[in-house]
């Protein structure tokens, strides 16, 4: 051989492109676990956020004291249509609070406020009774009767506070309309 360096250049060429190619493919080994860890991390994202509860107006539970807010709003409006003995607005209005608390129950039944009890067991034993006694001074269309029945309502609202270590929630009977664009007093009747 003339060239003898020729031979070692040679050489030393394959060895630095070799060492150039496991070089790369180390990189890219590093590139694809990165990549792969990337796909991991979304994927575990996106199964979060798959249980996690939806955007509001998408299916959201609704926050406790929304709910709550709500129901404040529903017991304010019974007392209205009762105290202006409208007994099918009172009928309506009692409906829409059991269909209020309904929801608190289905979507917040286990709300850590009550734990270990349950809101969803604790609520209606709370609630019922005077829901009960509410219905049936409605039903009568007894104005003294639908009172005393508003106010225990409205005890059994403070008294779940209570138990919830929320006493400071006190509830009681309406000064004011918290929204008067609902007339509360009955339709006059056609002649």
């Amino acid at each position: 051989m003339r060239f003898p360096f020729l031979s070692t250049a040679l050489g030393l060429c394959c060895a630095l492109v070799t060492a150039s190619c496991d070089r790369g493919a180390a990189q890219d080994q590093a590139r694809i676990a990165s990549l792969e860890a990337q796909v991991a991390a979304l994927a575990a994202a996106q199964s979060r956020a798959s249980e996690a509860p939806a955007a509001p107006g998408q299916g959201a539970v609704p926050e406790l004291g929304q709910q709550m807010l709500e129901l404040q709003i529903r017991h304010a409006r019974l007392w209205q249509a009762g105290a202006a003995r409208n007994w099918l607005l009172t009928q309506f209005q009692l409906a829409e609070l059991r269909e209020s608390i309904a929801g608190v129950i289905k979507s917040n039944g286990d709300h850590a406020a009550l734990q270990p009890e349950r809101l969803a067991d604790v609520m209606p034993t709370m609630m019922n009774p005077a829901l009960s006694a509410m219905q049936s001074a409605v039903d009568a269309g007894d104005g003294a009767r639908f009172d005393a029945a508003f106010d225990g309502v409205s005890a059994a609202c403070t008294a779940c506070h209570a138990a919830s270590d929320h006493g400071f929630l006190v509830i009681q009977r309406p000064r004011t309309p918290v929204l008067d664009n609902l007339r509360a007093e009955p339709a006059p009747r056609s002649p």
